[in-house]
């Protein structure tokens, strides 16, 4: 299996890089594109500069963010660079026009205005293929984009959302896979819970969900977070969580989704959760019928992002009225 975010991030880089080849020929400075293409990404991908921009429109947020990346480019190059890194912040402010799953009139108007940007500042006075040519290209990497997406999509198995509190939705797996009628319900809840199957299953729920972030992201979506439950068979299996943490390793990736492990899980496996959190995974604690309510469990539970729990547990009350932790806490109705 494939990290998904990885691959589309890396397919649109190479693209940009490619247009920006088309537009500036034999001058195209591989370096200063890649710096302007780095920071685009960034921000576009994770609509985040700092806590002064939180509320800016996405567009303002990448002009300002290349503005600031020309500014530094300029300062650190040879004086007769500054034209070329400004025009490269030129063409780059119009990606975001570009950088869409379909072909719309929108986009075609951007590249007229590329191409008559690009006449302008090259004096290019003799007609040439370049609009025809860059509208094709575009034209073919959103299929290429689309087609890879699409080659995700499961007729057997589709994502079950559950919203449990504001932007959190739990994420679980279903599936029309079928057995025979001399198997009980029981017998197949059974097959489904053992430890081989279940471990693919949670890769599958983890691609899955890796493939609805792409979505959000595509579509401007910044808000929403998803929890999936990390089964405990993994930690005693290290190709098989490093295989799975693999597909998710991924900063947009890691800023959307979060892991839920249970307090049984955490208490036996502490090293390596906390591992996982300093390598920018983000985790959440359910509190099963092996949690004991005590400062000890109390401080650990400062560590995670949202706790969730039963309100019907006997310590819920008082959780609540914990200072540090009392907004962490997310009740749910369910076994998680």
């Amino acid at each position: 299996m494939v990290n998904i975010m990885n691959e589309y991030v890396t397919f649109t880089e190479k693209c940009f890089d490619k247009y920006l080849k088309m537009i500036f020929g034999k001058e195209h400075d591989k370096n200063i594109a890649k710096e302007f293409i780095n920071t685009y990404i960034d921000v576009r991908y994770s609509n985040y500069i700092d806590e002064s921009t939180k509320k800016v429109a996405l567009e303002k947020k990448l002009e300002k963010a290349l503005e600031e990346k020309a500014k530094e480019l300029v300062s650190a190059n040879e004086p007769e660079l500054k034209d070329k890194i400004n025009d490269y912040c030129t063409f780059v402010n119009y990606f975001y026009g570009l950088d869409q799953l379909y072909i719309l009139e929108s986009q075609k108007k951007i590249i007229s205005k590329i191409t008559e940007e690009r006449k302008r500042i090259f004096i290019i006075e003799k007609e040439d293929n370049f609009e025809a040519e860059f509208n094709l290209e575009l034209k073919q990497d959103i299929k290429k984009r689309k087609d890879f997406i699409d080659a995700f999509e499961s007729q057997t198995f589709k994502l079950n959302l559950k919203n449990i509190e504001n932007e959190y939705d739990l994420a679980k797996l279903e599936d029309n896979i079928t057995f025979p009628e001399l198997y009980s319900d029981v017998a197949i809840k059974k097959a489904r819970e053992k430890d081989v199957i279940n471990e693919n299953l949670t890769q599958i729920l983890y691609l899955q969900t890796s493939l609805k972030i792409l979505d959000d992201l595509i579509g401007c979506e910044f808000e929403k977070k998803y929890l999936v439950k990390l089964p405990y068979s993994f930690f005693d299996k290290k190709n098989k969580i490093s295989s799975l943490f693999s597909l998710i390793d991924n900063s947009y990736i890691q800023d959307k989704l979060r892991l839920v492990v249970d307090f049984h899980t955490f208490s036996r496996y502490k090293s390596y959760v906390t591992e996982y959190m300093r390598q920018g995974f983000i985790f959440v604690i359910y509190l099963d019928d092996s949690f004991d309510y005590s400062s000890d469990n109390i401080e650990l539970l400062e560590l995670f992002e949202k706790i969730l729990l039963h309100n019907d547990k006997y310590y819920y009350k008082d959780l609540k009225k914990s200072g540090k932790i009392k907004n962490r806490i997310i009740s749910v109705d369910e076994v998680i």
